[in-house]
């Protein structure tokens, strides 16, 4: 289970260390973009909030704002469910494509996709195909 479970396991210490240690407000200018929507962050996020003043009483602000100044690749294995917590713990503005290509091809990759505008709707679908990644690096 190392690659399946433990690669999002990785991804959302990685962002909560990030978090936790005030990266995010002490360099706003850096963009920072996690891959896996976080991880488990998107599920984990209220526990953070509720947890963090006696686990981690340093961390400048509360992570689920630090969290809204991070990216996040949609890179969710075509789960419905993955990306619309996902967009509603950090907001679909703050998810970039991502397809985890060359691990998915196929209909997989067709579907690290599809499910984007099937699960956060046209408007905001679009927006993570295309406007996003602009905004990100400054394009538009």
């Amino acid at each position: 289970m190392r690659w399946m479970v433990g690669a999002p396991v990785e991804d959302t210490i990685c962002v909560a260390q990030l978090l936790l240690a005030g990266i995010p407000s002490r360099y706003p200018n850096v963009k920072i973009i996690s891959s896996h929507l976080g991880g488990a962050l998107p599920m984990l996020m209220q526990r953070i909030d509720n947890q963090y003043e006696w686990e981690s009483p340093g961390a400048p602000e509360k992570p689920s704002t630090a969290a809204r100044r991070l990216w996040y690749d949609t890179v969710g294995h075509g789960h419905v469910p993955a990306i619309r917590a996902a967009a509603e713990t950090v907001g679909a503005s703050r998810l970039v494509l991502g397809t985890d290509f060359p691990y998915e091809s196929g209909d997989l990759f067709r579907r690290a996709i599809s499910y984007i505008p099937d699960g956060l709707g046209e408007d905001d679908g679009a927006a993570v195909l295309d406007g996003n990644a602009a905004a990100l690096l400054g394009l538009g």
